[in-house]
């Protein structure tokens, strides 16, 4: 599999016949779109990246992410949380965070990047982003 962050990529599948040129079209990655993402949306409320955000749920600095370095097994990990996340996010925010596809393909991309990661503060959290962390998320994972 090829994964590119910040270009597109061509993924073939494994169980294609040598006469069979099906592909799967990744969507280009931006980590640093994901960051703002990231902070903009609210993943920070849960998570956290550089010591940046809550522990309700699982870090997910790069250096953590070595089990989900596969964009669909990070996917996965998600909507195995959705029930979860859903109600942290109606809890904290009031509604349901609207994700499109070049979303969490951005969002991936900038939990797989400790450089960009490297530079996420808290200067980066919208203020009420700030204040719903400072607060407490509404519903503890512990």
């Amino acid at each position: 599999m090829l994964i590119a962050l910040g270009g597109t990529a061509t993924v073939t599948s494994a169980t294609a016949s040598e006469n069979d040129t099906s592909k799967v079209a990744l969507p280009e990655m931006n980590a640093e779109r994901g960051k703002n993402l990231f902070a903009e949306r609210g993943c920070v409320i849960c998570h956290s990246v550089n010591n940046v955000g809550s522990d309700v749920a699982t870090s997910l600095d790069a250096s953590n992410m070595n089990v989900a370095r596969e964009p669909f097994e990070f996917f996965a990990r998600m909507w195995r949380g959705a029930h979860q996340m859903l109600a942290l996010q109606q809890a904290d925010l009031g509604y349901q965070i609207d994700f499109s596809g070049q979303d969490i393909a951005d969002i991936f991309a900038f939990v797989q990047n400790s450089e960009t990661q490297e530079d996420f503060t808290e200067e980066d959290l919208p203020d009420h982003i700030k204040e719903i962390i400072d607060n407490g998320p509404s519903i503890s994972g512990k």
